[in-house]
């Protein structure tokens, strides 16, 4: 799999664009690119969802290793993030330590996605969160932050 997130640190602000997945073949490999921030001075990490139709349990886990390892407690913002994954980050207890931001100029138009791919779009995201859902409640309750694995 192809990965689609992108790191950038300015000043002491990292920004994630996080792409359209952050699933168990990618989010180990996001991981390892945030390691790579390990020991900066980092303040703040913004997580671009824009584009974001799916998040597991190994993305969350990604969220909470750059929240525990880069800086000290860092600030953590979500930028549009989807109402369903806010329900699923709120009732695992991560709505503690995350910022919630809507930014409409970086959503693309709706009229730059042909119906084919917005329905696609739209089955997948339904697909997975509802997989999310099933598969991951158990996993995020007994997570808790500041503890290892």
């Amino acid at each position: 799999m192809e990965s689609d997130f992108e790191i950038h640190l300015k000043e002491s602000t990292l920004y994630v664009y996080l792409g359209d997945e952050l699933m168990t073949e990618n989010a180990p490999e996001l991981q390892e690119e945030l390691k790579h921030y390990l020991g900066r001075d980092i303040t703040k990490i913004v997580f671009d969802a824009t584009d974001l139709v799916y998040l597991s349990s190994s993305g969350i886990r990604v969220i909470t290793y750059a929240y525990q390892n880069l800086g000290h407690s860092p600030e953590i913002e979500f930028v549009n993030c989807a109402e369903k994954m806010y329900d699923v980050l709120d009732i695992i207890g991560m709505t503690k330590i995350i910022s919630f931001v809507e930014d409409e100029s970086k959503r693309r138009p709706i009229n730059i996605l042909d119906s084919e791919l917005q329905e696609r779009l739209t089955l997948l995201n339904q697909e997975q969160l509802d997989y999310f859902t099933a598969n991951n409640d158990v996993v995020m309750y007994q997570m808790k932050l500041g503890q290892d694995e």
